[in-house]
């Protein structure tokens, strides 16, 4: 393995990130799928955990994470691409944790800024929901590049994003 891998997988996740490559550049690896759903995992369950018990975050951030891996699994092995399976939820994980980092990041930076007497929490899902629209599109940007056509994949991602955080975030308390 070359000395310029994690740079060159750096660069892959950034250019994902602001939509102009796929997953394709990024290295086949179990290692880097395991670490980016470990990663999905744990900072969807940070989150969860600013509204929510510590019970409900854990439970959320593991049932999100198996969702995600099941779930790409399932449709790549169904379009008969699962060579790329691995690229693609490295590249899911990585970007879905990459939003919720950014999403706590905002949570708190917008909670010092509006005190309490504001109605803090609506106004900071409000400031928030760009997030969620920009993962929904991230995600149909990766199911895109595995050869889905633009309509199923971003059914596919809105299917997966209103699920993860209305579904399993108002059940998982």
């Amino acid at each position: 393995m070359s000395t310029n891998a994690p740079t060159s997988t750096l660069k892959a996740f950034l250019q994902i990130i602001k939509l102009e490559g796929g997953q394709g550049a990024l290295p086949v690896s179990a290692a880097l799928a395991g670490v980016a759903l470990v990663a999905y995992a744990i900072s969807g369950a940070v989150l969860h955990g600013l509204e929510h018990t510590l019970v409900g975050a854990i439970s959320y951030g593991g049932s999100t994470a198996l969702l995600l891996a099941a779930s790409t699994f399932a449709v790549l092995r169904s379009y008969k691409r699962s060579e790329l399976t691995l690229q693609t939820l490295s590249a899911l994980a990585a970007t879905g944790a990459f939003m919720a980092v950014t999403s706590v990041l905002l949570h708190f930076v917008l909670a010092v800024a509006l005190p309490p007497p504001l109605p803090t929490d609506r106004l900071v899902r409000f400031l928030l929901f760009p997030i969620v629209a920009w993962n929904v599109f991230m995600f149909a940007w990766l199911y895109r590049h595995t050869g889905m056509r633009a309509i199923p994949a971003f059914a596919l991602a809105i299917t997966y994003v209103v699920t993860i955080n209305w579904i399993f975030g108002s059940l998982m308390h």
